[in-house]
């Protein structure tokens, strides 16, 4: 009971550290930009975390089970441009977003076949994907952006219900769902079990390689749907789509409290290092702050997240 209530104390202590940055943020850019507080800027600032929030929950996953996936950007524009050639050759707008879609899971199958039956290391053949994918995309379309989508399609990413964006609330629908599979499935005591010892679950007789499967077809599966919302809401599919947001999904979960190594993490802390991650990112647009330095405070973010974790001896 007492080693419950550590870990339950544990874990709230550091979402509240969480939560404390993520007011310091909020509080210092209302301070430093008189548009940080507006609505419109709120608005925009729901429109942007789509992405990443879409992406960042598979990814919590498998950072939780041990592993990494670096391919999330290149199948996010692989999705997107598939979609997008399908729609210039005529097919259903709504066909076309089902064959981006299944683009996605298919890169994230073949991710998990080889990781999870081949027991491949994660983060060389994402990184394979990553390169390949990105290529295979300027070779499809030549590096063209497809636009002249109908005005349904746009619904996904451009429309609001109750001033609120759709695509806003179709993330916050899907961090719920993702948060009850995580804390009321036995699916996700074996992601937590593979992260801690993938021996001791092996050996109870879990497939482990079911599970792995699984985790990365979901990565796909999300990817391409961030993919699909992205071409909604910028109304054009493009080869560099999804470039490095890999990044800002990792740090994201690293910041949530999502252990480096695995075994430890909850969507709750991811979605509070994902409000951390785009505030920041918009407060220091606002301050005209160049997009290269953007990079370097992210840079310095991550590790700090994960070398905290280290050097805490968690």
């Amino acid at each position: 009971m007492s080693a419950w209530l550590s870990g339950f104390s544990l874990k709230s202590n550091k979402l509240l550290v969480q939560l404390v940055l993520l007011l310091f943020i909020l509080v210092l850019f209302s301070i430093l930009s008189p548009y940080f507080l507006s609505v419109a800027n709120f608005m925009n600032v729901l429109n942007q975390m789509v992405e990443v929030g879409l992406i960042a929950i598979p990814m919590t996953m498998i950072i939780i089970s041990g592993a990494m996936d670096l391919s999330v950007g290149s199948i996010l524009a692989f999705s997107a441009v598939s979609m997008g050639v399908a729609y210039q050759q005529g097919v259903n707008i709504w066909v076309s977003v089902g064959i981006g879609l299944l683009a996605g899971l298919l890169c994230g199958a073949v991710n998990g076949y080889l990781i999870a039956r081949h027991r491949m290391q994660a983060i060389v053949v994402t990184i394979g994907m990553l390169v390949m994918l990105r290529g295979l995309v300027y070779v499809i379309n030549e590096g063209r952006p497809i636009s002249g989508f109908p005005d349904a399609f746009y619904f996904l990413g451009q429309q609001y219900i109750g001033g609120i964006p759709f695509n806003a609330i179709f993330l916050v629908a899907m961090f719920l769902l993702a948060s009850f599979v995580m804390k009321k499935t036995r699916f996700s005591t074996y992601v937590y079990g593979i992260g801690n010892n993938e021996e001791v679950v092996r050996y109870s007789g879990i497939s482990v390689v079911r599970v792995r499967f699984i985790l990365f077809m979901l990565s796909g599966l999300f990817s391409a749907i961030a993919g699909v919302f992205l071409v909604s809401r910028l109304a054009s599919a493009e080869a560099t789509s999804g470039t490095n947001i890999e990044l800002d999904v990792i740090t994201a979960t690293l910041i949530g409290g999502t252990h480096i190594f695995g075994g430890r993490g909850s969507l709750a802390g991811t979605f509070v290092g994902l409000l951390i991650i785009v505030f920041l990112r918009n407060g220091l647009n606002l301050l005209g702050v160049s997009v290269l330095y953007q990079a370097v405070i992210l840079g310095a973010l991550l590790l700090l997240a994960a070398g905290n974790k280290k050097f805490n001896g968690e």
